[in-house]
């Protein structure tokens, strides 16, 4: 086998992919809030929708925050965008994250929200997802925009918490 011809891997179809992830989000729901009506599950009403809730009050919040401090820093919130700001003030200084860490952090409160095992695949699937098909892509575009600067800041900060 010669090793100077390009090989066609599923990474690399996997990292041109285009993922929006709200809509990667609502569709998970959808799926796994399906799935979890038409599976045979015992659906209970106890302790878990107030700490359903919770999560889902905290993902939605954080979420909204970061969103907002784009908006206020007028830069793109589209993973597949070319950012012209570079954040570093909370919840960015916490996680490199904070918009993907809420969506997932919603998911799961609405799957404790429900008491549905097959509803904890929403969050499951949206992290993996995101963590290997998303970031690393943003995380190119961040270090080729914004160089050394980037690079110590991932350093210092995780990429989830």
């Amino acid at each position: 086998m010669n090793t100077t011809e390009p090989q066609a891997s599923s990474s690399t179809t996997l990292t041109t992919m285009k993922i929006h992830p709200p809509l990667l989000a609502g569709a998970l729901l959808l799926v796994t809030l399906a799935l979890h009506f038409m599976l045979p599950e015992e659906h209970t009403v106890g302790w878990e929708e107030f700490i359903g809730l919770l999560f889902v009050a905290a993902g939605v919040g954080v979420m909204c925050f970061a969103a907002a401090i784009f908006s206020a820093r007028d830069t793109t919130k589209n993973p597949q965008g070319e950012p012209t700001a570079f954040v570093v003030q909370p919840p960015y200084t916490l996680t490199r994250n904070p918009m993907y860490l809420g969506l997932t952090t919603t998911l799961f409160g609405l799957a404790i929200f429900f008491g549905s095992i097959v509803m904890l695949l929403g969050p499951a699937v949206f992290f993996a997802m995101i963590d290997r098909i998303v970031i690393p892509r943003e995380e190119e575009t961040m270090e080729r925009l914004f160089g050394q600067e980037y690079r110590d800041y991932t350093y210092r900060v995780r990429r989830w918490v």
